[in-house]
């Protein structure tokens, strides 16, 4: 499953409203697994999760404040 469609699942168990927080919060698991990995694995895709949901959580964020 991508994110994408995991994203779509929890927005439609979450709702809008907290998958800002949500998103905040998958990056930074994915960050705290980066940086703990990165020093034994250096091709991982823990920064990849990582920057996916930052990018997620500020297009959320712009959208916030548009509306």
């Amino acid at each position: 499953m991508y994110n994408e469609e995991i994203y779509n699942k929890l927005l439609e168990e979450f709702g809008e409203e907290k998958m800002l927080q949500v998103a905040d919060i998958i990056s930074v698991l994915y960050d705290i697994k980066y940086q703990a990995s990165k020093n034994i694995d250096a091709l991982n895709e823990y920064d990849y999760e990582r920057d996916w949901w930052i990018k997620k959580s500020n297009e959320l964020l712009k959208l916030k404040e548009i509306i």
